[in-house]
């Protein structure tokens, strides 16, 4: 996959995750083990005079992402994770596993 612009070519290092998929390398990544979550983004908002050159530069806004983490799900959604799936404990992996000898 590459994205073309009039100035460059990138090329991802790797297939880039969807949002689904960045919860559940979380869920592992902290090690939960039970629940529902879903992705929290914490943004950051900066409110000036946005332009290239001083005589044109206009009042203007820029959001960014400054933090990515979880947050326990209120409601199943389409990118709601379960983390007893995604990351089942040492327990219910060998049971899952004697349930299919």
């Amino acid at each position: 996959m590459s994205i073309n612009t009039d100035q460059y070519l990138v090329e991802p290092a790797f297939d880039p995750l969807s949002l689904r998929e960045l919860t559940e390398v979380l869920i592992q990544h902290y090690g939960v083990n039970e629940g529902k979550f879903d992705l929290l983004f914490e943004f950051q908002v900066g409110i000036g005079s946005i332009g290239l050159a001083v005589d044109s530069q206009l009042p203007g806004a820029m959001i960014g992402i400054s933090k990515v983490g979880l947050i326990k799900s209120t409601a199943d959604g389409i990118t709601t994770v379960d983390a007893a799936i995604v990351n089942p404990t040492n327990k219910a992996r060998k049971k899952s596993a004697s349930k299919i000898k």
